[in-house]
C-alpha cells in the first residue's frame, strides 16, 4: 500500500467514525455558502444533471436537488452514504442517487454533468489535481464546478502550523493550500476560466472542533502545544488565544466558479 492509499484509508475510517457529527455540525449543515451555491445553480433555466464530490452527509445535494432534474452524490465512505440516503428519504427528496467511488476515478462517461460541486473537502484529497481533472472530464463543454474549501494563510509559517494543527486533529487531513495554489491547481486540470467570488473567515470552537473529529486527549494536547508556542503573528493570524478555557481558532474559506 502506497501513501496515497494510506491517506484514502484514513479518509474512510475517520469519516466512517464520525459520520452522525458531519451530519449534525454548524458548518456542514447550515453555512451560508450552501445558500451561495444555490443562487448559482439557479442561474441555469434549464433542467441539470449534477454531480456532488465528497458528498458526505449529503448537505451539497440537498440544496442542488432543489434546482436539478438529478442529483448525484458521490463519496468514498459507506457510512457517510448511509446517513445522506437516509437523511434524504426523511426529507422526501426523490431526485437523488448515492455513489460508492473514488473521485480520482469517476465512475461516468465524459462530458455527462452540466455542473459539478465540490464542498469542504478537497483538503482531504492526497491528489486533488487528479480529482479536479476527472471533475473536468464529466462535465459538459461550458459545465461549471463550484469549489468550496478552506484556505491557508499566504504567510508560510502559519500555512505550515495550521497544516499541521489540522493533521493532528484529523490524520485524513492532507493539506489546506492558499489561494492561489488552489488557483492553480484548477488550471491546470484544464478549467478555462476559474473566477475567485469569495473568501470568508469561521471561527470555530476549539473543544467542537476536536470532538466533531473525536481526536485522541494526546492529539489535542499536541495540537494545542503547537499553537502555544508558535510565534505571536501566527497566533494572530490564526485567531488563537492560549489563555482561553475554550479558545477560538479561525478558519479561512474560499469559493470558486469554474467553466470547463
Amino acid at each position: 500500500m502506497d501513501a496515497t492509499d494510506s491517506t484514502k484509508g484514513w479518509v474512510r475510517d475517520q469519516f466512517q467514525r464520525s459520520a452522525s457529527g458531519y451530519r449534525d455540525s454548524a458548518i456542514h449543515s447550515r453555512g451560508q455558502d450552501l445558500q451561495w451555491i444555490g443562487e448559482e445553480v439557479a442561474r441555469s433555466s434549464t433542467p441539470l444533471l449534477a454531480l456532488d464530490i465528497a458528498t458526505g452527509t449529503g448537505h451539497t445535494a440537498f440544496v442542488l436537488s432543489g434546482f436539478c432534474h438529478r442529483v448525484v452524490g458521490l463519496d468514498l465512505t459507506p457510512g457517510m452514504l448511509k446517513v445522506a440516503a437516509e437523511e434524504a428519504e426523511k426529507r422526501g427528496l426523490q431526485n437523488l442517487t448515492w455513489s460508492l467511488a473514488d473521485a480520482e476515478d469517476i465512475p461516468f462517461p465524459d462530458r455527462l454533468f452540466d455542473v459539478a460541486t465540490c464542498r469542504i473537502a478537497p483538503h482531504h484529497f492526497p491528489r486533488p489535481d487528479r480529482v479536479f481533472s476527472e471533475i473536468h472530464r464529466v462535465l459538459v463543454s461550458r459545465g461549471r464546478l463550484i469549489l468550496v474549501d478552506n484556505t491557508a494563510p499566504d504567510d508560510p509559517d502559519s500555512d505550515r502550523i495550521l497544516n499541521e494543527v489540522e493533521r493532528l486533529r484529523d490524520p485524513s487531513h492532507h493539506r489546506v493550500y492558499p489561494v492561489d495554489e488552489w488557483t492553480r491547481l484548477l488550471q491546470s486540470a484544464g478549467f478555462s476560466a476559474i473566477s475567485h467570488v469569495r473568501s470568508w473567515e469561521t471561527p470555530v470552537r476549539w473543544k467542537e472542533w476536536m470532538d466533531r473529529a473525536r481526536t485522541p486527549d494526546e492529539s489535542r494536547k499536541k495540537a494545542m502545544d503547537l499553537l502555544s508556542r508558535s510565534p505571536v503573528p501566527v497566533r494572530k493570524t490564526l485567531g488563537f488565544d492560549p489563555s482561553e478555557d475554550d479558545p477560538v481558532l479561525i478558519l479561512r474559506k474560499s469559493m470558486w466558479i469554474c467553466r470547463k
